[in-house]
């Protein structure tokens, strides 16, 4: 009936979003393509409003999985479940917490950019990442993030910006100076002429004998870095180069890469 009735279609894909919600063993085959889940290596299952996503782990041979875009507020994974994971993508969630990372062991490469992070503090159970992308979080402590990152000596490539300390003129010379072997911060080239101010703001820091001086007391003049403070780039997005990702329908309007 004209103005009293109901959109038929309009039900069908809200019980379909609340399916899709959770991931699946069903989903874990269809959108890898495979017949078997010891055969599914590789996952690409951004924007697909997801909150829960425990069933990776019925995918134990996977090396690269692409979660962003979705609505994850945490990964309950076992440790070591995910034992052949390298590469992980959880651009673009909700997730205030890396404990997950106990269940990738052997992962290299790391995007969690705009999501709620306040500790990097478990990234010490993948001693081989060499990249980590971490931009737009709530990281505010610059002296535990290189802390929790001067153990990864794999380390090259680091993204941290559009964090509140990041802001901050002397941050750029601050994180060059405790990460020796960084090659790329926030996209730029460390040269090196940047390892000599950074050691002269180390210095300085030192005298202070107070790390956190820098940022929580404005009246202390500390050597300007490198680089003057940038607003947030859009982060990386890993799978970029495989087939898959490009054949999977855009995340839903407003999101990014």
């Amino acid at each position: 009936a004209s103005g009293q009735g109901f959109d038929l279609r309009a039900v069908e894909g809200a019980i379909g979003g609340d399916r899709m919600s959770v991931l699946t063993r069903e989903m874990l085959l269809e959108f890898s393509g495979e017949e078997k889940l010891e055969n599914v290596c590789m996952l690409v299952l951004r924007g697909m409003g997801l909150t829960d996503a425990a069933s990776l782990t019925l995918a134990s041979n996977l090396t690269s999985v692409s979660l962003s875009h979705n609505s994850l507020t945490s990964l309950p994974l076992p440790p070591s479940s995910l034992p052949s994971l390298t590469e992980l993508n959880v651009n673009y969630n909700k997730l205030s917490s890396l404990s997950f990372l106990a269940a990738c062991p052997a992962l290299q490469r790391l995007y969690s950019a705009q999501n709620a992070l306040t500790s990097l503090q478990p990234l010490k159970e993948c001693a081989g990442l060499q990249a980590v992308c971490v931009s737009g979080n709530l990281l505010d402590d610059l002296g535990g993030t290189t802390e929790a990152l001067k153990h990864l000596t794999a380390l090259e490539e680091l993204e941290l910006d559009g964090n509140p300390y990041s802001s901050h003129p002397s941050y750029r010379a601050l994180c060059v100076g405790a990460l020796q072997g960084l090659r790329m911060l926030d996209g730029e080239a460390v040269q090196p002429g940047e390892r000599d101010k950074a050691k002269q703001v180390a210095k300085y820091e030192e005298r202070m004998g107070d790390q956190g001086s820098f940022y929580t007391h404005s009246d202390i003049q500390v050597p300007v870095g490198e680089s003057a403070p940038r607003p947030l780039r859009r982060p990386t997005t890993s799978h970029a180069h495989t087939a898959a990702y490009h054949a999977r329908p855009p995340p839903p309007p407003g999101g990014g890469g």
